[in-house]
């Protein structure tokens, strides 16, 4: 635990007053250097904290099913899954930056006690809020993502070391955890020295997919084309009979259209008809962003998306221009998160189409 708050909370108030970000790490040092008088966790090799001193996990999770646990929380980017089988444990995506070392903690004390931690880590696609964490988690695990996704990561570098630079003034504005907040000043520190190699994982998953054993369970990842992105992966657990979809399914919420990873409403349609052939009426779905569900959920991202392509075809048949196009709403879209990012999705729509 902290014995210094005080000193970690002048370093992030000195980041809201225009600190450069040098001297804004070197005050996280002090304050680093003061908690580890009484703390060996900055002496750790990996990502934090010792185990033994936390009662229980740093970050919210909720359980599904023997050895499963998933983080499903809006506000911390998308979610996250942790299974663990005989010593050996999955962890599916890494949220943002600041998150990646309480990943690897609380996916470690779901682990247990064991001589080393047998961790592997697996991308469903390269967007910041599913990969920011990967610097706290890449370096000691098995890391697998589609090759292009591996491809972007890497050019996204700089963005991940601002992100963890940035980490512990968000978790203070957010009032996390003591721990929360020791684990994003390690991130900062850690992130000046980090390569591609620390943040983009060793094995490139190809188009036709790959399956590896995880202790005694099976997974399988599943990649369908350009759907959300040109890099989409949806992992399955075979024994559980779960599957992370990554963000070809957001539950209840508009979903994220980005022109720059090749988006595509069509190709993301042929991709949900994927996934729903590894669902059965008893699979449990994880989307990408939302609450857990089931097959419905799949189905429902299926609808919005069909629906969308028609609609905006009709906007496109009656010469209606894209400006008036992207303010339009239809029954589909009510009651919908993510409101601010509804006429995106018709935007990118509309230009496909045309």
């Amino acid at each position: 635990m902290f014995t210094d708050l005080h000193a970690v909370s002048n370093a992030v108030a000195s980041l809201d007053q225009g600190v450069d970000r040098r001297r804004f790490l070197a005050m996280l040092g002090v304050a680093a250097g003061t908690a580890a008088a009484s703390s060996s966790a900055f002496g750790m090799p990996l990502a934090g904290l010792v185990r033994g001193s936390i009662a229980g996990p740093i970050l919210s999770w909720d359980s599904h099913g023997s050895g499963v646990h998933v983080m499903a929380d809006r506000s911390t980017g998308g979610n996250s899954l942790v299974m663990t089988s005989k010593l050996q444990t999955l962890l599916i995506d890494t949220k943002f930056a600041h998150l990646g070392g309480a990943l690897f903690e609380d996916a470690k004390g779901f682990a247990g006690p064991q001589d080393e931690f047998d961790l592997t880590l697996i991308n469903t696609h390269h967007h910041g809020d599913h990969t920011g964490g990967n610097g706290m988690i890449v370096p000691y695990s098995k890391s697998y993502a589609h090759a292009k996704a591996v491809k972007r990561i890497k050019e996204s570098l700089e963005t991940y070391k601002q992100s963890a630079i940035n980490g512990p003034t968000q978790v203070s504005r957010s009032k996390g955890s003591p721990e929360l907040l020791k684990l994003a000043m390690k991130a900062a520190e850690l992130a000046e020295g980090w390569t591609r190699a620390d943040v983009a994982p060793k094995n490139r998953v190809p188009d036709e997919g790959m399956t590896i054993t995880v202790g005694e369970s099976t997974v399988s990842m599943h990649h369908f084309g350009r759907g959300h992105t040109d890099n989409d992966l949806v992992v399955r657990l075979e024994e559980s009979n779960i599957v992370h979809t990554g963000d070809l399914v957001f539950a209840g919420l508009h979903p994220f259209f980005d022109p720059s990873a090749r988006v595509t409403a069509i190709g993301w349609t042929k991709s949900l008809k994927g996934v729903l052939d590894l669902c059965d009426q008893d699979t449990i779905v994880v989307p990408g962003h939302g609450p857990v569900g089931d097959k419905k959920t799949v189905e429902a991202q299926l609808v919005y998306l069909e629906k969308l392509i028609e609609h905006v075809q009709a906007e496109i048949d009656a010469d209606v221009p894209k400006d008036e196009a992207v303010t339009k709403s239809w029954d589909f879209m009510d009651g919908l998160g993510f409101e601010s990012i509804r006429g995106r999705a018709i935007d990118a729509v509309y230009d496909e189409l045309s």
